[in-house]
């Protein structure tokens, strides 16, 4: 399946980013331009009190916050306090779609990494998704580095 992986130091130490985190500050990454939709129950979680093993809620994914794209099917969660989340969902484009964020402290704040894993429902636009879904994740690390004053630049494989 194609996948890509992302890391950035940022200046924010481990436990205080997951304290953090949360439905909000996951739109803050994505913002502007693209918005996820969560039940009203979701939206003050903090990512690491969802519960997890059990399929949870569906998400629209819109454009500039109103034109949707996507519907995304949060199908299980498992969140592991000293070093990050698994997601496992699906959607209309993609019949797999994995994201493993996994935070390290370092000496100066700790380091953020996204792996994503995905099987577009059509295979062929996997030439088409790939690129998108970089721009997107390089664009949300650009967004965490600015919010947590990052020590370096995104690299990806």
């Amino acid at each position: 399946m194609p996948n890509f992986t992302l890391s950035s130091a940022l200046n924010i130490s481990a436990q205080a980013f997951w304290a953090q985190q949360s439905f909000e500050t996951v739109n803050h990454e994505l913002g502007p331009w693209i918005q996820m939709s969560a039940p009203s129950a979701w939206r003050e979680l903090r990512l690491r009190d969802w519960p997890g093993g059990q399929a949870l809620f569906k998400s629209w994914i819109m454009l500039l916050g109103w034109v949707p794209i996507d519907r995304h099917a949060f199908g299980s969660f498992s969140f592991k306090p000293d070093s990050g989340f698994v997601e496992i969902s699906s959607s209309w484009m993609n019949s797999a779609w994995r994201h493993e964020r996994f935070v390290e402290p370092t000496g100066k704040g700790c380091l953020l990494t996204d792996r994503v894993t995905f099987a577009p429902r059509l295979p062929l636009m996997t030439l088409q998704l790939k690129p998108i879904y970089l721009l997107v994740y390089r664009h949300r690390h650009r967004r965490l580095k600015a919010r947590y004053a990052a020590q370096s630049h995104p690299r990806s494989t």
